[in-house]
């Protein structure tokens, strides 16, 4: 008998308004899969074809307008079991003609207000993201070792800041960071593109049982790739590995 799957997405839908064009484009039109707990699964397509916006969707951080307009995102963790886009369809009217999209009415505010109360506990704990760009998604006034030792007391039991530096130094240790009490201390531009992805991973990593990375666009295949044996480790850790495409 097959894993109930911990996240399943059925017809995801995320348009946005082209002034230029007058019309939506589709960047997610009609999304549909399922992933297994302890499975990876990776999305190929060319570029633009919605493989981060459906990341981002899932994550709840799609922020241009009209954005996620239909479908549900459910998540099924031994912590949470929610349709994250629970309710919302209140807040979204479309108007379709010959199955083409002619108007989307959205309460934007009244949207934002209940999408961030179904992500309560969710994202940053039970789903999270390892962004393309991982020196971008850093704060560049802050150390690495500050802004891990942020997410680990906002997210685990580590409250104390003692016990949290030592927790965040041994997840840099994990992904393969070198000498990781020196570059606890080290700001992100200090740091090449694949040590801030390797600190990425193991932000995410912190907490045994968080179940799930939405999946994300690549890098470029001539960077170096940021988990390698880091990941392979942090997976082997969580006790999975199952992949697929």
């Amino acid at each position: 008998m097959m894993d109930a799957p911990l996240l399943a997405i059925e017809n995801l839908r995320t348009y946005f308004y082209s002034r230029p064009k007058r019309a939506f484009i589709r960047s997610v039109d009609g999304v549909s899969l399922h992933v297994a707990p302890g499975e990876t699964l990776g999305i190929v397509g060319e570029s633009g074809s919605g493989k981060s916006v459906t990341a981002l969707s899932a994550a709840g951080l799609v922020t241009a307008a009209p954005g996620v307009i239909g479908g549900r995102i459910e998540l099924h963790s031994h912590r949470v079991r929610r349709n994250l886009l629970d309710g919302l369809e209140r807040y979204v009217r479309v108007k379709e003609q010959d199955g083409r999209v002619m108007a989307v009415e959205k309460d934007d505010r009244g949207w934002r207000r209940r999408a961030e109360a179904l992500m309560e506990g969710v994202r940053g704990k039970e789903i999270a993201m390892i962004f393309q760009n991982p020196r971008s998604a850093l704060n560049p006034y802050s150390t690495i070792g500050t802004q891990l030792v942020e997410a680990i007391r906002l997210h685990t039991s580590f409250k104390g800041e003692s016990e949290a530096k030592e927790r965040a130094i041994h997840w840099l240790e994990r992904v393969r960071i070198d000498s990781p009490r020196l570059r606890f201390d080290n700001f992100p531009f200090g740091m090449s593109g694949g040590m801030c992805a390797h600190r990425g991973i193991a932000g995410r990593a912190e907490g045994r049982d968080r179940h799930r990375d939405p999946p994300h666009q690549p890098r470029h295949q001539r960077d170096p790739a940021p988990v390698g044996p880091g990941r392979g480790d942090v997976r082997r850790h969580g006790g999975g590995d199952r992949s697929r495409c």
